[in-house]
């Protein structure tokens, strides 16, 4: 095993991302930890609350040994779509494994669980599922639910995925009652654990899609995805951001002397955020702060509400995302006096709020469905390199990849054709936007994108 790859958004870098690294350095030393990283905007349709330079440099800071940008086209997509971009730029760029966070960590249940959501009579049940406007969520544990009543053998190709010691596995056996009965628990239990155990399954769903052999590394996360608070050592992302906005509309002070390794003693206390970065991250993420080169997210609010008012009905219904007449309902939303009452009022059993963001985003994005459709049918054409150290520099000197390894980004997009064209300028257009959300107007020109290169951490 030679390259680990792992898919990440790092927003932002905290000890728990640190945590899977330090994990994998200490049981595969000699591997280079590949990451490949959600750049200025993240998969739910929301920029990023740091710069993606920024969170590249703290992942490879933090144990990563180089770090490539997911164009935003694969990046800010549902699950399904992140999942299989993120896998196939993986493989290109010559990956042995994947690694990712999750709480449920048995290889072999997490290779069944997939399996059975891959089954064609689970595909049916999911796409009726969908169709009577249940979220893509419950749609999956709905149709496992209706998989296993039925008690329907599996039938997929035997060579699925390669846990780490590198066995094959397998489900060609049909199961008898009883057994039906233990699966089906364990895949509700496996759907019903966290975000990141299911986007583990669907990078293993994706593994098989596009017949992928890559070891698969689960390592085991101890905190809560969603946890609102900052109570856990290893902290959530949503705690950790909504702590960083809340110690800003506090105006909090932060001292840099209250830096310290040990998290576990603090109370939920959003002065103290930075304690639950690694220690040679945090100084420089309170540099950031201080300095305002973050997303404030009103901003971002009023540009998508902005947009919506402007939008004519057929520019919405091209939109990516955009089906079953919602384009009149979101011109109707348009009319409220902020995007967080539309988005409130289009909030419904079909439209999460995941979806409506992403949605959102590609209104900015200006991202259509065909153009949606030919990107995801090719797949990355390039990989963008953001951060590296002297392992990922021996990385690069073994040219591993299957696809260019971008380093001068302007020219490179200068003379892109067809599909590649196309994911360069939504990565160009992605990291406009972001800038104009920047909190402090000093950096909102548009031009960082061009001008900054890769990153070298000695």
């Amino acid at each position: 095993m030679n390259t680990i790859g792992i898919i990440a958004e790092y927003n932002p870098f905290h000890k728990g991302h640190a945590h899977q690294l330090q994990e994998l350095r200490h049981k595969y030393p000699d591997s280079t930890l590949l990451v490949v990283m959600s750049g200025d905007f993240v998969q739910r349709g929301t920029p990023a609350i740091f710069s993606k330079f920024h969170r590249a440099q703290w992942a490879v800071m933090g144990g990563a040994d180089i770090v490539f940008e997911l164009p935003s086209m694969f990046a800010v997509s549902s699950a399904e779509y992140f999942s299989s971009g993120s896998v196939r730029l993986l493989h290109a760029l010559g990956c042995d494994s994947i690694s990712f966070g999750a709480s449920h960590t048995q290889v072999e249940e997490l290779v069944s669980a997939a399996k059975t959501l891959d089954h064609p009579s689970t595909q049916e049940s999911l796409r009726t599922l969908l169709g009577q406007g249940y979220s893509y969520g419950t749609s999956l544990r709905k149709a496992i639910q209706l998989y296993h009543s039925m008690n329907t053998s599996l039938n997929t190709d035997n060579s699925f995925g390669k846990n780490s010691e590198g066995n094959i596995f397998s489900a060609t056996k049909q199961p008898s009652s009883a057994n039906n009965s233990l699966e089906s628990s364990n895949h509700l239990r496996i759907l019903d654990t966290d975000p990141n155990t299911i986007l583990g399954i669907e990078y293993i769903r994706a593994l098989h899609r596009y017949h992928i052999e890559l070891d698969i590394i689960p390592v085991k996360r101890t905190s809560s995805h969603h946890n609102p608070t900052l109570g856990d050592s290893l902290p959530s992302g949503t705690a950790l951001r909504s702590a960083i906005y809340a110690s800003l509309e506090g105006n909090a002070s932060i001292s840099l002397g209250e830096l310290g390794d040990d998290a576990s003693s603090l109370k939920d206390d959003t002065c103290k955020w930075h304690h639950y970065l690694p220690s040679m991250v945090a100084p420089l993420a309170l540099d950031i702060v201080y300095a305002g080169y973050y997303s404030n997210l009103e901003c971002y609010y009023d540009m998508i509400h902005f947009t919506s008012r402007l939008s004519t009905k057929e520019e919405l219904h091209v939109l990516q995302d955009m089906s079953d007449g919602l384009e009149d309902t979101w011109l109707t939303a348009s009319a409220l006096s902020s995007w967080e009452q539309a988005r409130k009022s289009l909030k419904s059993k079909r439209y999460t709020y995941a979806r409506l963001d992403r949605i959102a985003a590609y209104s900015l994005f200006r991202r259509t469905k065909e153009m949606f459709h030919k990107c995801h049918q090719q797949g990355p054409t390039y990989g963008r390199l953001l951060a590296f150290n002297d392992r990922g520099r021996q990385y690069l000197k073994e040219k591993r990849s299957s696809i260019p390894i971008v380093q001068k980004w302007a020219p490179f997009c200068q003379q892109a054709t067809g599909i590649t064209k196309i994911l360069c300028e939504q990565d160009q257009l992605v990291s406009r936007i972001w800038r104009l959300t920047v909190d402090n107007p000093r950096y909102r020109d548009s031009h960082y994108d061009y001008t900054t290169s890769p990153l070298y951490i000695n």
